[in-house]
């Protein structure tokens, strides 16, 4: 598991991940790659009344290389600024966009400033 600051650090140069940097290590089925990491759900935005629902604390292992971009397939997306987030991107009108699971928060369209950085393989909640 990494720091959203690092994911963002490693879309930048993907050799900045190395498997000292990481905080903690957990295991999964999925096969992420070689340059695999875990983050943490931070806020409610991907928070749903139905399913996938993915809380805050959920962990989320990112393949950040070798994918496809998928219209309905979770992924962490960067923005220029340096933002991250972690939202469903779907593609729609010839339009892509970054959606959010709670209704509360606001889709994102995506621009030549967003930039999708990993996709989401496996998610695991915390505490059960």
């Amino acid at each position: 598991m990494i720091s959203w600051i690092a994911a963002g650090n490693r879309a930048e140069s993907p050799t900045n991940l190395v498997p000292e940097s990481s905080e903690k290590y957990y295991e999964s089925t999925e096969n992420a790659g070689d340059q695999g990491f875990w983050l943490e759900v931070k806020g409610a935005s991907m928070t749903a009344t139905t399913n996938p629902s993915f809380p805050e604390g959920t962990r989320i292992l990112v393949q950040p290389e070798g994918f496809d971009v998928v219209s309905g397939k979770y992924y962490v997306a960067q923005h220029s600024d340096g933002e991250a987030t972690f939202k469903q991107y779907v593609y729609d009108a010839g339009w892509g966009y970054l959606v959010p699971l709670n209704s509360a928060f606001k889709t994102v369209e995506m621009d030549e400033n967003w930039e999708i950085i990993g996709r989401v393989v496996d998610a695991r909640i915390h505490g059960l």
